[in-house]
Formats: structure tokens, sequence, C-alpha cells
């Protein structure tokens, strides 16, 4: 059904080869079709692909909602049903005028919409009201039109004038397409539409009645299938762009996934680089890999930090090859989610071996040569008086949803140098690719001080905790750490 008064722009099994025409000319249009979820093994065209026939079609919603996120790409009412008069005969009988017959048989509900269904060679289209027997089928009989490449009825659905071989007349939406006629075409002084024993007098093709612009670009959009496959020629190289799920939310401080697909409709496949827009403040949204050949597919990776906006925003995921075509994701940003904190590092005392340290040869270990400030172990880096790097390292995961993140760890620093203003040896200690902290020789002191650090930024994130320490060619300086902890709560 194509005639939702508050409708939205679906194709069924929109991936599939013979979709591909239809969801090309709605691409076209920058509508950015969607899935026929509502309508899956109810639709017209069920009973062919039950059978075996390969085929699709236009869908523009029936008593489902409307989205937040497709009222915004679509216009429209968000949370209303696409068509709130889909088999509800006595809410909306006041759209048709007469009495009831036998048992309420003449007072048919009004049919707003119209079925579009392609089977890979034609349409047979439904318009308007039922017919005055209120029997469905007599109405289909009466009104058909049948489409085919370069011919059509001189009457459409509606009672409209069609001349055979007339193209598509340009709506401002889209092109024409030459040897083809309209499905169905809008008229004004319609004749009279008969329910039950009275009548009322209306357009096929107006705002009371249909949604008119979805009927427009649904007929166009099935002949543009038909002259695609009947006398399109040469297809030009083409794609379209997906992504599944077509929304989600993140809490700040986590990540969230979907998938990006592509499918090649037309000519041969092609690289296709993948992009973003739309993304608020504090959210990023990378793609792995971030090109495919059409056909192939991408993780779409959505990261909010701790302070990201929070609300509802409409990311534009967009692949470019030979042309352009995007597909939108509806994204919701919440506040910090549940925290599943505690102390994070692990052998944080060395006194567990190495695992999961990782950390240059005779860093961890229980030599008296430096003290331990608990157990007998503890991670000694330089000390050689010679020029030397040691590295100490271990990877974390940072919850999101806590309030507070605190990195800490006991320092000792001995040296032989006796300078009182140059840092001949320095010991690094870095978060990812941000550096922390430097220390050297001119930090030098009597025992173990304790070292603290935020580690809000990194709420919701893997990253890598690391020690470097560099000496000069002579006289050593040793670097002592211990008890390293990352609390969360």
């Amino acid at each position: 059904m194509v005639g939702s008064p508050n409708g939205g722009y679906f194709i069924n099994r929109i991936t599939s080869t013979t979709a591909a025409p239809l969801k090309a000319y709605w691409d076209s249009l920058n509508i950015q079709p969607e899935e026929n979820v509502e309508g899956q093994g109810r639709s017209d065209d069920y009973p062919f692909q039950q059978a075996g026939i390969a085929t699709s079609g236009y869908a523009t919603g029936a008593s489902a909602r409307k989205t937040t996120t497709q009222a915004s790409k679509w216009g429209g009412t968000a949370n209303s049903a696409y068509d709130s008069c889909y088999r509800n005969a006595g809410q909306c009988s006041a759209l048709q005028g007469g009495g009831e017959g036998p048992r309420g048989e003449g007072r048919q509900g009004p049919s707003r919409a119209v079925d579009v269904t392609w089977a890979g060679g034609g349409t047979v289209t439904t318009c308007g009201a039922k017919g005055s027997s209120g029997s469905p089928e007599a109405s289909r009989r009466t009104q058909r039109d049948i489409v085919a490449a370069g011919h059509v009825e001189t009457k459409n659905a509606c009672g409209a004038d069609v001349r055979p071989g007339q193209p598509p007349a340009d709506r401002g939406e889209a092109g024409t397409h030459p040897g083809v006629a309209r499905s169905a075409r809008s008229a004004e002084g319609i004749p009279a539409i008969h329910g039950g024993g009275g009548s009322q007098h209306r357009s096929c093709d107006t705002a009371s009645n249909i949604n008119a612009t979805i009927l427009n670009r649904s007929a166009d959009g099935v002949a543009y299938a038909i002259w695609q496959l009947a006398v399109g020629g040469t297809p030009t190289n083409d794609f379209a762009v997906a992504v599944s799920p077509t929304a989600g939310s993140v809490a700040r401080g986590a990540t969230t996934i979907a998938t990006v697909s592509t499918t090649t409709t037309s000519g041969n496949a092609q690289t296709v680089n993948l992009s973003a827009t739309g993304a608020p403040s504090g959210v990023t949204v990378s793609f792995s890999p971030s090109s495919v050949t059409s056909g192939g597919s991408a993780t779409m990776t959505v990261s909010a930090s701790a302070t990201a906006a929070t609300g509802t925003f409409t990311v534009t995921v967009t692949g470019t090859g030979s042309v352009s075509h995007s597909a939108t994701y509806g994204l919701t940003v919440t506040g910090a989610g549940g925290c599943a904190g505690g102390q994070l590092i692990g052998n944080s005392s060395f006194e567990s071996g190495t695992t999961p340290w990782t950390a240059t040869s005779g860093v961890i270990t229980n030599s008296t040569g430096q003290a331990a400030r608990t157990g007998s172990y503890k991670a000694w880096l330089d000390g050689y008086g010679s020029t030397h790097t040691d590295t100490l390292s271990q990877s974390v995961t940072v919850p999101a949803g806590c309030a507070s993140y605190t990195l800490a760890f006991w320092l000792h620093i001995d040296t032989a140098e006796t300078t009182s203003s140059t840092a001949y040896d320095r010991l690094t200690v870095q978060v990812g690719t941000t550096t922390l902290a430097t220390y050297s020789n001119l930090n030098a002191a009597t025992g173990y001080a304790q070292r603290t650090f935020n580690m809000a930024a990194y709420a919701g994130q893997t990253v890598t905790l690391k020690f470097t320490g560099v000496e000069d060619s002579s006289l050593q300086t040793s670097f002592v750490v211990d008890d390293v902890t990352l609390q969360a709560g």
C-alpha cells in the first residue's frame, strides 16, 4: 500500500536483486527507504514469494506508528499511525457517503492505499474506495490499471485519461523515462465514488484521500523499474547502502555497533568509501574496514565519550564510489549507565609473576638492590648507568557509568646523578598516546611517593597503561614502581 496519509517509504526485501531498480529510483530522490518490516508475510507480493517467484514492492505503512527518526527524514507526524484508517471501517466511514446495505455490506471503509506490486515485468494498481457493491474484488476488476513498457489502458484506476506510450511527467521529484506510461495519474473532477446508496465526489490524488506525493513517487518508481529492465540499455555501475539496525542507543562512556551493507544495483562492483556525518559533540563514528567492494559490509562503531552530548540525533552514513548514496542511523545518547567498577589493574603489586604485564626482561624482580614497597616484587626500570631503555605496560578496560576513575601508583627514584638542574634520565607515564607525567633524576627522593591521576576521560574504552624509562650513558637512575591501581567506582 502506497497511499498512507502519514506514510513512509518501504520496500519489500530491499536488499534483493529484484528490489534494486525500485530502490535505485527512490535513492535518486534521496528518500532513504527502509525494509517493509510491517508487511512481511502479508504484503501483496507474498503469495508470489511463496511460489518461488522473485518479487518486491513499494509500501508506505499501515497501522504501525511512524518513528521520530522517520518523521525527521520523511516528514509527517511521529508516533502516529501511517494510515489511521487501515482496516478500520467504523472509525473512518464518514469519509464515504451513502447508507448501509444488508449487514452493513455497503459501508466499506475507505481504501486510501494503493497496492503496487513488482514481479519483474509489470504492476497491477488499485486505487480509491471499494466498488459500489462493497466488494473489494469487484473494485479491482473495474478499476484495474495494468502497466507494461510502452502501453497502458486509456483510463487509470481513478478514471483519469492516460495515453498509451506517454512517459511519466516530471513533477519536480523525478526525471522522465521515455516509452513508459504512468501507472497512476492524479486528476481533478474524478467521477463519483459510490458506497452503499450514496456517493461522494473526490479526486484520487488529494490530501483528503491519499498522500499524493508518495503515490506519485511509487508510480514513477515502478515505471522506472520497467524501463530499466526492458529498455534501459547497458547499466551504469551503481550501488546501494543500508545500515542495520537503523537505530541504536549508547550511554556516555560506552560504544555500540551496527552493520553497514552495500549491494551492487547495476553494472559492476566498485570500491565504496564509507563516512559519517551528524554525530553530536563527543561522539565518534568509525568503520572497519573504511572501504568495501560493493556487495560487502563493514562494522560501524559509535563511541560516546564521558562528556558526550545527550539526546536523539540522525547520523548519515555515506558511501562514495562513482556516485554517492547514503542511509541514516537514529542515534540516542543517554547519561552514564551502570558502573561495573572496582580495582582494574591485574597483578598490581607484581607478586604473581609477570602476567598480565608486558615488560623488558628483568624489570619485574624481587632483587634486593631496590626494596619493594609491599611484598617482595616491584618493577625496577633502568639503574644501569649506561644507555638503556626499559618498558612496563598493561592493557586495561575502563567501564562506563562510574562516578570516579583514579589511577594510582607508588614511585621511588634513586640516582647517582649530581646535577640539580639537568634531567639526564627520565620516566614517562602514558595512557594510550597521552602522556600523563614525566619524572627524572631531579625527582629523586628517599622512599616511595604516591602519584594519582583522573582517568574519567577514558571511561568506556580499552587503553594501555605504559611506563618507559630512558637512561643516558653514565651515572645510573633507578625508577622503581609498585602497587599500581586503577579504581573505578
